[in-house]
């Protein structure tokens, strides 16, 4: 637990170094679709994950949940956002290395949009078709029995019409098996890159820092097992927020989720179910989203190699 909180303390002192260089006002960060999550299981739980990343999925709240993981996991997440964005993830683990290396790709698909030139004009100049990538490359080892660490190398594309953006950050994850039963406490420092160019606008990624709680309880009475889970998210450019979920899991075939995110405009409550048969898993959650913006869909199907 000392160690833990120690390695806690210097990361925010590593934060606190960075804040004022990488502090904006609200929507200054660029490459914002960084903050989408990932996996249809934490988002029905409120993507309160960093403290479980227990999957492949795990990649993108905390490298460091990579060090559980036994064998080899592909997961693939398609969302249906608003307006027809389409949301494509792909995340791949694989134990090796004295650890578990991982990589993940994240693509956002905005439609055709109309184009017009720069004197006003009914008739659109043709059409074009936006998109943001990012591909991740992680590794997650365990350094003590109960105390893991990770890191994740992101590459970041940006592409609307004739202009173009690339960019990348890090990630930095602990994760600390509590001496209490079941508690897990985990942290992660995520997009932390350099400034990045738009044209001639300059941004930082949207990097936060993330600690968060979990405490797994299984018991025959409940014929499964029940996972709590919290996280506080410090973003760089916008308050403080707060993410709770809930997983029950009925023996190892289905699993009901719930969950809350608090202190966001548009964003509140999620739900979602995951069913597992052997070595396939999916997962589905639902994200309604609040004065009439619309409604998020986000399904998961996730294949399972244990290892030896």
């Amino acid at each position: 637990m000392k160690r833990f909180f120690f390695a806690l303390m210097v990361a925010v002192s590593v934060l606190s170094i960075f804040q004022n260089v990488y502090a904006g006002e609200p929507g200054t960060s660029g490459f914002v679709f960084l903050r989408l999550g990932n996996g249809a299981r934490a988002s029905g739980m409120g993507e309160a994950f960093t403290a479980i990343s227990d999957d492949a999925t795990g990649i993108y709240f905390n490298p460091a949940g990579l060090a559980g993981i036994e064998g080899v996991e592909l997961n693939v997440t398609h969302s249906e956002w608003l307006m027809g964005i389409r949301f494509e993830q792909l995340s791949f683990a694989n134990e090796m290395f004295g650890g578990t290396v991982g990589l993940n790709f994240t693509g956002v698909y905005y439609g055709k949009m109309d184009r017009y030139e720069n004197y006003p004009s009914l008739t659109p100049d043709g059409t074009f078709s936006p998109y943001d990538l990012a591909f991740s490359t992680c590794y997650g080892t365990d350094i003590l029995p109960n105390l893991s660490i990770g890191a994740s190398l992101k590459m970041i594309y940006e592409k609307i019409d004739f202009e173009s953006a690339t960019g990348w950050a890090l990630d930095i994850g602990l994760l600390h098996k509590s001496m209490i039963k079941g508690l897990t406490l985990g942290a992660s420092i995520l997009n932390l890159g350099p400034q990045a160019k738009f044209v001639e606008e300059k941004f930082y990624p949207p990097f936060q820092l993330r600690v968060g709680a979990s405490y797994r309880y299984a018991n025959e009475l409940l014929k499964g097992s029940l996972i709590l889970a919290s996280d506080a998210v410090f973003p760089n450019d916008s308050d403080a927020k707060l993410h709770l979920g809930l997983e029950y899991n009925y023996r190892t075939y289905i699993s009901m989720r719930v969950g809350y995110k608090a202190n966001y405009y548009v964003q509140g409550a999620t739900m979602g179910i995951g069913v597992q048969y052997q070595k396939l898993r999916f997962d589905y959650a639902y994200m309604p989203l609040e004065y009439s913006v619309g409604n998020s869909h986000r399904f998961s199907l996730s294949v399972f190699f244990p290892g030896k």
